[in-house]
Parts: C-alpha cells; structure tokens; sequence
C-alpha cells in the first residue's frame, strides 16, 4: 500500500510541475500578442501618387503606402536629383518620420523649369519605368491674387475619432488641382486666393455655379464631396466612408457610397515603379542627339562603384576610364574640343552579372553660330500651358516638358476599399517566439494531464 501511494505521488508531482509550466508558457504566449497579421506586400510602394498645388516655385507630391514608412522626394534639373525633400510634417524638425499619407512640398524652385524627381519609399527608390518622374514650374504672371475665402472643413471617422493623416483633394473642371493635409483635430484649410486656371495663365475666381470636388483619402477609407462655392466656409462635416452631394441641397444629405465612382474618376493618380540595380546605360546624349556645346557632358549609369571605359571615336580619338560612384551614376566632359561633326561614344563596363556590356551612340557637334534642333533638350519656347497631369496614353514616356508623362496607365480611386480581398498573411517578427511558446505551453499541458491520469490509474 505504501509503494502504491509513493508511486502515485512522484509521478503526480511530475505532472503537476508539466502543468505548471504549460500554464506559464501558454500565458507568456497570449501576454505577447497575436501571432500573425494581414499585410500587403510590398508595404512600402506608394500608390495613388499625384502632383497638385503647382506655382511658379514649387509643386506637392502625394501618395500612400499600406505602412506607415519613411518618404522622402529626391529632385533636380537633371536626371541625377540632388537634392531632397521631406515630408510638410518634418520641414520644420528635419527628422523624418514615418507615415501612410504622404505629402511632400518642393519649394524654391525657379519659374517655368522642368524638375526631374525620384521617390524614395523606406529604403527603396521608385522611378516610371527606370526613368524619373517630371513636372514643370509655372511662369510668373502679373495678377494680383484674388481675395476670394479658403475652403474650411472638418474630417472625422465613422467612430468620431480624428487625426491629421487625412489627405483632401480639389479638382474642379476650371481650375488646377489642389491637396491639403488634416490637422490633428481633422481641421483642414484650403487657401483659394492663388489658385489658377486651368491653362494657368491667371488666378481664378469660382462662379457661383462652379461645382467643387473634394476627396479625403485616408488608407483605411475615403469620402467624396461636392460643394458650390457658397458652401465652403465652411464645408458641412464630413465622415470618411461616406459621398455626399451639397450642391442639391443646403442640408448634408449622404448619397449611397456606390454612387461615389463618378466623382472620384476626376482625381486620376498614376504608378510608381520599384528600381531595378543600376545597369549599364548611357543617358546623355540621346541617339543622333545634335549638340551645340563642343565639350558635352556625357552621363550615364553602371552597377555602383563599377569601372567604365569610354571611348569619342571622332578625328582624334578620346579613350579615358571613369568610376560609377556609389549609386551608379557616372559622368564625364572631354577637356578638348571637338571639332563640328558626327562622331560617337561607346562605353565598356561590366554589369551585375559581370558580363562586359558595350553600349554605343552617336551625335553630332554643330559649329558655333550654327542652327539646329537639339532633340533631348526642352524646346526654346515651352508650352504655354502645361498640363500637370496623367496622359491617358499607354504609349507616353517621361519628357522633360511641362506635362507629367509617366508611363504608367491612369488608375481611377477604387470606390470602395473594403471590398478588396483579404490579404496575403505574414508572421509579424517576434511571432515565432509567440508560436513557440503556445506549442511548447500546449505539449505541456497534454503530458501533465496524461501523467498524472496513468499515475492515478497505477495507483488504483
């Protein structure tokens, strides 16, 4: 009888102590979290990218990301970009932060000038198509702005909660486009008294007639709206998830948000790209590129930190070798003349698979004083009235002009986000360790439970 009991008890207290620590593992597992989450990938891709608020000095870039990620807009003259810009929120601070809306103003720019840019979304750079995107500045204009008032308005969320991540577009069938971020309250303030017409030539002022569209998009929903002039000081309130349509009506009457396709088709976005590494290429001079300048600086492009020879076959023959740097851009300028005529450069330089490329073009240097047509240059007299958006043209490239050409095709706003299907499921770090902890928690709950029922049927 004494063995029976002394038997029964050792391999109880086994068990109990495999309990104890099921129970403790299978805590530690629930205080860690969920094990896994939906999420979009890649969740650092801007979508829905637009260029609004253009003048003479500057433009806004805006997009959204799936993640709240670091953004920023590096921008120039010329291909290569130089110079960066962060987000309105962290112009101030010079810390960038991390967001889902996006909205980056460049300021001091000069007037009636192409702008070349590339986006940099977390630590990835996106082109349209391995070619920077562009705009062009405004010209000046004489006119006085005009004292009309802003548009004033408040966005909140289905559950009464606000923030200052919403991001508010205008678009009306006479003017340019304008955008705005919320404030923290889900206040937003529009000025009106510089925005211009449509061929942005002078300052507009809105007809009483003069339907306004807004669209407050955030990366959880959005709102479309329309309003007549009379009704924006202010904007009757406005919850996202939902259209309405003031202009029938002085009184805010929700239409059903199916309807709302037809008034967001007016805010067209276009893609990004992901850069690809760096490939051979030349950039400068375009094919049979006629050039005024007789020591041209040639660019181009080759995997990083890569060496690349170049040859000017032309009556006397140039061969130098210069070093990508380290984001595999390369130039160079001949420190002799060449003389006027047809002549052609060809690089020589390994790719990423270091397989040599060879890569040729000719161009032609034209005597001093000489006319010509100079192919790959903004033309002497820019279009008068640039058209800073999307061309419905799949066949469209990136030129330095005053029209933003990327050649990604226009895609409308979806109407409805939350009809999207669900997303690919990814473990989020750390819930391995979470997983771990359950399994190991469950394992010892089962065995302590099964040796202390094989203890007591011993026993008995």
């Amino acid at each position: 009888m004494r063995n029976s009991l002394w038997y029964k008890k050792i391999p109880t207290l086994f068990g109990l102590i495999l309990l104890g620590i099921g129970i403790i593992s299978i805590n530690i597992a629930l205080n860690r979290g969920t094990f896994f989450t939906t999420r979009a990938t890649p969740t650092y891709a801007p979508e829905q990218i637009r260029i609004t608020n253009l003048t003479d000095t500057s433009f806004t870039l805006s997009y959204l990301t799936s993640d709240s990620v670091l953004g920023t807009l590096s921008y120039g003259t010329d291909n290569l970009g130089g110079r960066v810009a962060l987000d309105d929120r962290d112009q101030q601070s010079g810390n960038p932060l991390p967001y889902m809306v996006h909205h980056i103003t460049v300021k001091n720019l000069d007037p009636d000038t192409n702008y070349f840019f590339r986006i940099t979304s977390s630590d990835k750079v996106f082109l349209d198509n391995e070619k920077p995107f562009s705009t062009r500045t405004l010209p000046r204009i004489s006119q006085d702005p005009t004292r009309q008032p802003p548009i004033v308005g408040s966005i909140s969320y289905a559950n009464g909660s606000k923030d200052g991540n919403i991001l508010v577009l205008l678009v009306t069938d006479k003017a340019q486009t304008l955008s705005v971020l919320t404030k923290a309250d889900g206040s937003f303030v529009m000025p009106l008294n510089a925005i211009r017409a449509k061929d942005f030539q002078s300052y507009l002022t809105f007809q009483d007639n003069e339907v306004i569209k807004l669209l407050a998009l955030t990366p959880i929903g959005r709102a479309a709206v329309s309003v007549l002039p009379s009704q924006i000081s202010p904007v009757p309130p406005i919850i996202i998830g939902n259209t309405y349509d003031f202009t029938t009506s002085l009184a805010p009457s929700p239409v059903p948000i199916a309807s709302a396709s037809a008034t967001e088709s007016s805010f067209p976005s276009f893609s990004a790209t992901e850069s690809g590494p760096p490939k051979p290429q030349i950039i400068s001079p375009d094919d049979k590129e006629g050039l005024s300048d007789n020591k041209p600086q040639f660019e181009g492009t080759a995997v990083p930190n890569a060496e690349v020879i170049i040859e000017i076959n032309s009556e006397t023959a140039i061969t130098t070798t210069v070093v990508a740097n380290k984001k595999g851009s390369w130039t160079y300028r001949p420190t002799t003349q060449l003389d006027p005529g047809e002549h052609s450069i060809t690089i020589k330089t390994k790719d990423n698979n270091g397989i040599i490329q060879t890569i040729t073009r000719s161009f032609t240097v034209f005597a001093e004083g000489s006319q010509f047509i100079e192919p790959s240059i903004s033309p002497a007299n820019p279009p008068a009235t640039p058209v800073p958006t999307k061309l419905p043209t799949p066949t469209a490239t990136i030129a330095p002009t005053a029209t933003i050409v990327p050649t990604a095709t226009l895609a409308p706003v979806p109407s409805d986000i939350l009809t999207q299907p669900p997303l690919p499921i990814e473990a989020e770090p750390g819930s391995s360790q979470t997983l771990i902890y359950a399994i190991l928690g469950t394992m010892a709950l089962g065995a302590g439970i099964l040796v202390i029922l094989l203890a007591r049927g011993k026993a008995l």
